[in-house]
């Protein structure tokens, strides 16, 4: 998975729900912590695993708990940001998401086709695969930071909020002295 579509999926998803970009655009890049970890050439690590996290986490929301109350739903937020990259790899490949207290990768893998026939139908095909995790020091990493194909899906996850702001300024445009 592509870094663009993991900050793509938590910003548009926080802009519909009514988050300003403001707030929204420093909380979607929580969600590219995870692949901090290949900075230091291992990827797919302690960092892509949710009891991992959550043991980063639970102190610090307890801070913003005790300190700042009213930064804990930012700090809810930033967290469930962090998750989305989790959720996301686990359909593009094998990721520790439980670890270390399930010692097994996970990678949920989908397809559903279309028989076209005398008698269409579809067929469903879902499957979980796992192995054993071995957190591997690579010589190098190189991972593209875009694709042609991650370009145009952040295209197409950024649609609904096009469609919703379009809308939002089509209807101050109509104003509510013209009735329809």
């Amino acid at each position: 998975m592509e870094p663009l579509i993991h900050f793509a999926v938590p910003l548009v998803a926080l802009m519909l729900i009514g988050v300003g970009f403001k707030k929204a655009l420093p909380l979607s890049l929580f969600a590219l912590m995870p692949d901090l970890d290949a900075l230091f050439l291992v990827h797919r690590s302690f960092t892509h695993s949710i009891p991992f996290l959550l043991s980063l986490a639970a102190p610090l929301l307890l801070t913003l708990y005790k300190f700042k109350p009213r930064l804990l739903r930012l700090g809810f937020v930033a967290l469930l940001s962090m998750f989305s990259h989790l959720v996301l790899d686990l359909s593009a490949g094998y990721t520790p998401i439980l670890w270390p207290l399930y010692n097994y990768s996970v990678w949920f893998q989908g397809d559903l086709y279309a028989l076209i026939g005398s008698a269409p139908a579809l067929a469903l095909n879902l499957r979980i695969l796992t192995e054993p995790i071995i957190f591997e020091h690579l010589g190098s990493l190189d991972a593209p930071l875009f694709t042609g194909n991650g370009l145009f899906a952040t295209l197409t996850i950024f649609t609904p909020l096009f469609v919703k702001t379009l809308g939002q300024k089509l209807l101050r445009l109509k104003g509510p002295h013209v009735r329809s």
